[in-house]
């Protein structure tokens, strides 16, 4: 199987490059194909439907992994033209190249696409409430893939970190080392994901045709006052930071930006489980494992 991967710098992209290598053969594609880890990737200008065209016809893959996005929330208010050609444009180019030549698409999908204004997880079916431009663009996304009649797998997520990338963890931990206090929103919540864990469902749903929307999130929730409390105390343990700085939890109104938040987040995974038979772990098991793998090399070989 030959499947092209976008976004393999990003967060989940870069994780699927490596689960995906046990399916067939990964083409990697990056915005301007720079190389990562030595490895060089395809050039791929998402903005660009003609690059895109022209891409999948001289790549011709059996699968289309969709893991790129234009993910900064707040500057999609004033970019608007361009967060609508990456996150709606593009994947319905991959959707309509998928119908012609029976390709699959998996595609990745956000919270963002609810109000927010809820106290029970979201399920699938919701109706969706798109809040800003980010939000909007990812929800025209997923009905381009879902109208055009391709086979698609669509997994919404949300709260995505990593070891790599510009994520809440590493921000945390950077201002960690010169902050003694810091005032984190308290009133939002969600489920802290990581994008290792996003990468290996995918893998495990490859081998079941099923198709349709599916909600992937670590499960359990908290704050991101919460989720940063639990980043410092890990860190702490770990000798990762020297200290933790105090925590103030703030509200939304204390912290305005361009766009808006949800308030609600968590998303019921209760449909994945069943059809592929895959639990979600608890996102305190997985922030433990992702912290490990942060301490450096000399202090893991003693």
């Amino acid at each position: 199987m030959k499947i092209l991967l976008t976004g393999a710098d990003g967060q989940v992209g870069y994780e699927l490059w490596r689960s995906l290598q046990y399916f067939g053969e990964v083409i990697p594609t990056t915005r301007k194909g720079k190389e990562i880890n030595g490895l060089p990737t395809i050039a791929l200008d998402l903005s660009d439907m003609q690059d895109i065209e022209k891409k999948l016809n001289a790549i011709q893959p059996d699968l289309i992994c969709n893991a790129a996005a234009y993910t900064a929330v707040d500057e999609a208010e004033s970019n608007q033209e361009l967060a609508h050609k990456i996150n709606a444009d593009a994947p319905a180019i991959f959707a309509k190249y998928a119908v012609i030549s029976d390709t699959k698409v998996i595609h990745y999908s956000t919270d963002y696409v609810f109000s927010g204004n809820a106290n029970t997880p979201w399920k699938e079916d919701d109706e969706c409430d798109p809040q800003g431009v980010y939000a909007h663009t990812k929800l025209l996304g997923e009905q381009a893939i879902i109208d055009s009649g391709c086979q698609y797998k669509i997994f919404r997520t949300a709260w995505v970190y990593s070891q790599r990338g510009n994520n809440f963890l590493n921000t945390m931990l950077r201002l960690a080392t010169d902050k003694e206090q810091l005032n984190v929103v308290d009133d939002q919540i969600g489920s802290p994901t990581w994008a290792h864990s996003i990468a290996m469902v995918t893998a495990l749903t490859l081998k079941n045709p099923a198709e349709g929307l599916f909600h992937l999130t670590s499960s359990g929730k908290t704050s991101w006052s919460g989720f940063a409390r639990r980043i410092f105390s890990i860190a702490e343990k770990l000798e990762l930071i020297s200290n933790s700085p105090i925590v103030n939890g703030i509200t939304t109104s204390q912290y305005p930006t361009p766009a808006k938040r949800p308030n609600y987040s968590v998303l019921d995974c209760s449909k994945l489980k069943e059809t592929f038979e895959i639990r979600m772990p608890n996102w305190q098991t997985n922030l433990q494992l992702c912290m490990q793998n942060m301490i450096p090399n000399k202090r893991k070989s003693n």
